[in-house]
C-alpha cells in the first residue's frame, strides 16, 4: 500500500499536531508556576533554601569545583576527607555533569536546576501525550485533555520539593515505550536502544524513576516470554541488558549504589490514597493527607476529583456497550504483561502493611521484606507509574467510546474539576518556587572557615536538620570542606557510631566551626577534648566551637564533665577490672563477668595522663569476638589521629595488641584509642551470655608506660 502526497502531509500534521499543542501546555505552565530568575538559578529560590533543596544544591555546586575525580561524581570537599558522590545527595548526576563541563568554561560553578526544574514541566505534556498516542488516541482533544491532566498531576506537584522526582516525564516515556513494544511479535536488539538510552537518562536523574521505568519496560519482554513468542528469550535478554548498563554506568560514575536504607512498609501508600481527597481545592485544602504510619505522606497518590470523574466515565462507557466479559479477555490477553507490571508495581507501593485509611487490613511486618526493599525504602511511590496509566486510559477510553461531540464537553470538565482540585497543591509549588520556603543562615560563618562538621548527622529529618542544611550550603559556598552532609542513601562506608565519636573527642582542626546539635552530641560534650585554644558557644540550644576563627555568637558553655585521670607509674600503668571502667567511652557495656563487651561498630577509650613530650607506650589485651565459633575477628585500632592499624584477632582468647603515640602526640596527655570492629555480630546466636546485640571484642587490660621501652607483660 502506498500513501498518496496529501495523505501522508495530513497524516505527518496529524501525528505533529498533538505534540505541538502539548509544548505549548508546557511551555504556559512553566510560565504559570515560575519566575524567570529562578529558572536562571539566580531567584530567591536559591538564595537560602533549606531541607532537601539545600541538600541538593549543595551537591550540585560541589560537584563543579575544578578539576575531574574519579569516580567522576565524587565530591571531595563532602564529607571530608573521604569525599562523598553526589548522587547521595540527590543532586542529579545528569545535570551536574553537564554543569561541571560547563563550569570548566565559564571558571565558576552554574547552577542549572533552575532549567531541570523548567525541563520537567516543559516536558511533562508531550510525554504524555506520547504515552497516550501509545493507546490508540489520534483526537487532539484528547491529547489537550492528557497534557493538562499529567501537568497538574496531584503527584507531580506534589513533589515539587524533591527536585530529582519532579522528572516524572520519564516514567511517561516508558509507558509510552511500552505501549508501542508490546504487540509487536518480535523484537530486535535495535527496538531495545531507546529503552536503555531512557534508563540510563532515568538512573542518573533518580534510582526510583530508574526502577520504575524498568519496571514498565519489562512489559514487552514479559508479554513475549507468556505468549512464548519466537525469540522470546532473546526478548527478554536484550531486556536485561538495557537495564543492567545503566546500573553499570551509574556504578562506575559514582563509585557506588548507595547503602540500602530501611524504611520499607513506612514509607508505603495507603490503599485508600488513590480516591480518598487530600489537599483537595474541591473537598477542602486543610484535609490531611492520610498517614498513620507517619511516613505514608510518601505515597501521596490523589488521583484528584477530575481524574476520579474521569475514571468513572470510562467505566461507565465500558458498562454501556455490553459484553463486559469478552471484551475484557480480549484486552487481557493483549497487555497482561503490561497489566502484571502494573499489579506488581501496585502492590510494591502498598508493601507488606496495608491500610485503608487508619484502620490496618493486612500486617506482615518489615523484615524480610525490607533486605529485599531496602533501596526502594519509599515504595509508596511505585503507584505513580500506574496512576498515570489509569488516566491517560481512561481519556483514550472516552474517545474510543464518546461521540466526537461528547468528547471535548466531557473532558472540559474533567480538567476544570481537575484544575480546581489542585489549586491548593498548585499555590504551594508557585510559592515555593518563588522562594516562599526560605532560611536564615543561624551562625554566621566566620571569614577564613575551612572545615564545617554538624553532629549529629544521622537524626529523623526535622527543623534541626533543615537549618543545618543551609547552614552547610553557606560553608559551601564560602569555599570551605564539610565533614558531613544530609545524605539521602548514606555510602555503604559509613557509620554514624564513628562521626558521633570523632566529633565528641577528637580536638578540632585549625580553622573548623563544629556545632553539636542535639542529643546525644551535647550531653557527651566536654571541651577539654576539642583542643586549648577552642572557643566554644551557646546559641540556640546548640553549641558551636571554633578555633582558630573568630568565636561564635552566644553564651558561655559549661565545659562540661572531667576527663578520667591516669596516673604513670615508673614502670607503668596496668588497668583491669573495675579500673578500666572509668577510661570506657563510646560504645562499651559489662558482661556478667564484669568484662567491657564492645557494641556495635565502634568503640573507644578516652583518658588524661599527665602532659608528656615523650612517646606513650601501649598494651591492650583483647578477645575477638567472631561470626562463628573459631572464626578470627578482624578490626582497625586507632590511638589519636594516627593512621589505623588492622588487628586480626582470634575468637575468645586472649591476644596482645601494641600501640605507640609518638612523642609530643600526648602533649596535652589526652590519650584516645578507637576500635572499628567490621560487621559486629549477635552474640545470642553463638549462645553467648553478652550485654550487647552487636559484639566485636572484649576488653581485657590495658597498659600504659611513659617513654619509648615496651610495657611489661600483662595478662
Amino acid at each position: 500500500m502506498t500513501i498518496a502526497p496529501a495523505a501522508a502531509a495530513q497524516g505527518r500534521t496529524g501525528r505533529t499536531v498533538p505534540y505541538l499543542i502539548a509544548l505549548a501546555v508546557g511551555v504556559l505552565g512553566v510560565a504559570y508556576l515560575m519566575p524567570p530568575a529562578m529558572i536562571l538559578g539566580t531567584g530567591a529560590l536559591w538564595v537560602s533554601p533549606t531541607g532537601d533543596l539545600a541538600q541538593n544544591l549543595t551537591g550540585h555546586l560541589a560537584i563543579q569545583a575544578p578539576g575531574w575525580t574519579m569516580p567522576p561524581l565524587l565530591a571531595p570537599t563532602l564529607f571530608w576527607p573521604n569525599g562523598l558522590s553526589i548522587a547521595m545527595t540527590d543532586s542529579n548526576p545528569l545535570v551536574s555533569l553537564i554543569a561541571k563541563v560547563i563550569a570548566g568554561f565559564r571558571g565558576h560553578p552554574a547552577n542549572l536546576l533552575g532549567f531541570w526544574f523548567a525541563a520537567c514541566w516543559l516536558l511533562q505534556p508531550p510525554a504524555a501525550v506520547y504515552a497516550l498516542r501509545g493507546m490508540g488516541s489520534r483526537s487532539w482533544v484528547s491529547a489537550l485533555a492528557g497534557a493538562v491532566v499529567a501537568s497538574i498531576f496531584p503527584a507531580l506537584l506534589y513533589r515539587v520539593m524533591h527536585i530529582n522526582l519532579c522528572g516524572q516525564f520519564t516514567l511517561l516515556i516508558a509507558l509510552g515505550l511500552a505501549l508501542r513494544m508490546t504487540p509487536r511479535p518480535a523484537l530486535a536488539a535495535r527496538d531495545w536502544i531507546a529503552p536503555g538510552l531512557l534508563l540510563i537518562a532515568a538512573v542518573l536523574i533518580h534510582p526510583y524513576l530508574f526502577a520504575f521505568a524498568a519496571a514498565v519496560l519489562a512489559a514487552p519482554a514479559l508479554q513475549g516470554l507468556i505468549e512464548k513468542r519466537p525469540r522470546a528469550r532473546a526478548m527478554a535478554g536484550y531486556f536485561l541488558l538495557s537495564a543492567a548498563l545503566p546500573v553499570l554506568i551509574y556504578r562506575i560514575l559514582s563509585g557506588t549504589l548507595g547503602g540500602g536504607d530501611r524504611g520499607f512498609a513506612f514509607y508505603s501508600m495507603n490503599l485508600l490514597s488513590p480516591v480518598w481527597p487530600q489537599m483537595s481545592g474541591l473537598f477542602g485544602p486543610d484535609l490531611p493527607i492520610l498517614d498513620p504510619t507517619g511516613g505514608e505522606y510518601e505515597g501521596f497518590n490523589y488521583l484528584g476529583g477530575g481524574g476520579l470523574l474521569l475514571v468513572a466515565l470510562a467505566l461507565a462507557s465500558l458498562a454501556a456497550g455490553g459484553a463486559w466479559g469478552a471484551r475484557f479477555g480480549a484486552f487481557w490477553r493483549r497487555w497482561r504483561g503490561l497489566l502484571i507490571m502494573f499489579v506488581c508495581l501496585t502492590l510494591l507501593a502498598l508493601t507488606t502493611n496495608v491500610y485503608a485509611g487508619h484502620r490496618p487490613l493486612l500486617l506482615l511486618g518489615a523484615r524480610p521484606w525490607d533486605q529485599v526493599f531496602g533501596p526502594l525504602q519509599s515504595a509508596g511511590r511505585a503507584f505513580w507509574v500506574v496512576g498515570y496509566a489509569i488516566l491517560l486510559g481512561s481519556i483514550a477510553c472516552l474517545e474510543a467510546r464518546l461521540p466526537r461531540l461528547a468528547l471535548a464537553p466531557a473532558l472540559a470538565v474533567v480538567v476544570v474539576l481537575q484544575w480546581i482540585d489542585t489549586g491548593p497543591l498548585r499555590d504551594i509549588a508557585r510559592n515555593y518556587f518563588a522562594g516562599a520556603d526560605q532560611a536564615k543562615v543561624e551562625f554566621p560563618l566566620p571569614p577564613g572557615l575551612r572545615l564545617l562538621t554538624t553532629l549529629p548527622v544521622c537524626m529523623r529529618d526535622g527543623p534541626v536538620t533543615r537549618i543545618v542544611a543551609t547552614e552547610r550550603l553557606a560553608a559551601m559556598r564560602a569555599g570551605a570542606r564539610l565533614s558531613d552532609v544530609k545524605t539521602s542513601r548514606l555510602p555503604v562506608w559509613f557509620n554514624c557510631e564513628k562521626v558521633m565519636s570523632d566529633g565528641t573527642e577528637l580536638p578540632l582542626r585549625n580553622g573548623e566551626m563544629r556545632i553539636f546539635l542535639t542529643p546525644p552530641a551535647i550531653d557527651l560534650f566536654r571541651q577539654a577534648v576539642l583542643g586549648d585554644d577552642t572557643v566554644c558557644r551557646r546559641s540556640h540550644d546548640m553549641i558551636v566551637c571554633t578555633r582558630g576563627l573568630q568565636p561564635a555568637q552566644g553564651a558561655p558553655v559549661p565545659p562540661g564533665p572531667p576527663l578520667p585521670q591516669v596516673a604513670l607509674a615508673a614502670d607503668g600503668t596496668v588497668l583491669t577490672g573495675e579500673a578500666l571502667d572509668r577510661v570506657l567511652s563510646w560504645g562499651w557495656k559489662h558482661g556478667p563477668d564484669g568484662r567491657p563487651w564492645s557494641e556495635g561498630p565502634r568503640a573507644t577509650l578516652l583518658f588524661q595522663v599527665p602532659p608528656t613530650e615523650r612517646a606513650l607506650s601501649l598494651r591492650l589485651v583483647l578477645e575477638g569476638v567472631g561470626a562463628s565459633a573459631g572464626k578470627d575477628r578482624d578490626i582497625i585500632i586507632t590511638a589519636g589521629r594516627n593512621h589505623g592499624e588492622p588487628v586480626t584477632l582470634p575468637d575468645l582468647k586472649p591476644a596482645t595488641v601494641d600501640l605507640s603515640l609518638p612523642a609530643g602526640a600526648a602533649k596535652d596527655g589526652i590519650v584516645r584509642i578507637a576500635f572499628d570492629i567490621f560487621h559486629p555480630i549477635d552474640p545470642t546466636k553463638r549462645s553467648l551470655a553478652a550485654p550487647v546485640g552487636r559484639a566485636g571484642v572484649l576488653l581485657r587490660s590495658l597498659t600504659i608506660q611513659d617513654g619509648k621501652r615496651p610495657p611489661p607483660p600483662s595478662g
